[in-house]
């Protein structure tokens, strides 16, 4: 993966636009973003300006990020362009979202088509704020079909971090596995997996605007995880019927609801 770091440093911000100076190794340039119409302007025709127009869509996620930290002239932003690097769409989530990181370089794809002979993963988190708990749920069909039920319940935490840990946990149990489809309603994890990490791995899981990533060490734990697996991951809208879904939201939020320490029930009757 071939990767460059560059320090942004915040020139100006107004309602309209924000000025900025890029740094790279040897070189710096000046840039402005209209924040009405997503475009960055180039006021230099140099090799630092033309590798900064030839990954505006990385530049522009890197601005966006920055600008939910309110920055102020002379803040600077650490970030890492990787290049070639393949970015979802919103179409991409109605498909099947390949991360294959069995090679040195993680290759992220799309198919309209799954993989066969493959392990398939389902998994599931909730929060509860009347009871101030979290739950997540998760169901590892292996290839002959057969199903294994894992979950887990304690006090606080929230959705989103029930979502993450409902697949660190499949993975977990999953073990030397190299091949995983990763069933989900959680658009975050996805992406996470997909896109975010491997700049956070980089940028020394930190966001734009300087904030730690949040969830670190369970994202890193994610990324390790991961390491040496080829991960397609099935976007699946929430509530659409599929079952074992179903099930795994189902005993998420009983566990948000009430704990580990009453009676856990499923579709056939218990675990």
């Amino acid at each position: 993966m071939v990767s460059q770091l560059f320090i942004l440093t915040i020139i100006s911000v107004d309602d309209g636009h924000v000025g900025f100076e890029v740094s790279g190794e040897s070189e710096r340039t000046a840039v402005k973003y209209d924040k009405k119409n997503s475009r960055f302007s180039f006021e230099d025709h140099d090799n630092l300006s033309e590798i900064l127009a030839n990954n505006q869509v990385q530049l522009q996620k890197v601005i966006k990020s920055a600008l939910k930290g309110k920055p102020a002239p002379g803040r600077q932003i650490q970030c890492v362009f990787i290049k070639d690097f393949t970015f979802l769409n919103n179409h991409d989530y109605n498909h099947y979202i390949r991360i294959d990181r069995r090679g040195i370089n993680p290759a992220i794809s799309v198919s309209t088509e799954e993989t066969n002979g493959i392990y398939k993963l389902y998994a599931d988190g909730s929060y509860a704020k009347e009871s101030n708990r979290s739950g997540y749920a998760g169901i590892i069909v292996n290839k002959e079909g057969n199903d294994e039920v894992y979950y887990g319940s304690f006090p606080g935490g929230s959705s989103c971090l029930m979502e993450l840990m409902a697949v660190t946990e499949g993975l977990k149990q999953l073990g030397p596995v190299k091949k995983i489809r990763i069933n989900t309603d959680s658009r975050f994890v996805i992406r996470g997996l997909a896109q975010w990490i491997h700049f956070w791995r980089l940028n020394n899981w930190q966001m734009a605007y300087g904030r730690k990533v949040r969830y670190a060490k369970h994202w890193q734990q994610l990324d390790k995880l991961s390491q040496g697996k080829l991960l397609e991951l099935k976007w699946i809208k929430a509530h659409s019927g599929d079952n074992k879904h179903k099930l795994c939201h189902h005993l998420a939020k009983q566990l948000a609801t009430r704990g580990i320490h009453e009676p856990i029930t499923t579709a056939s009757g218990g675990v």
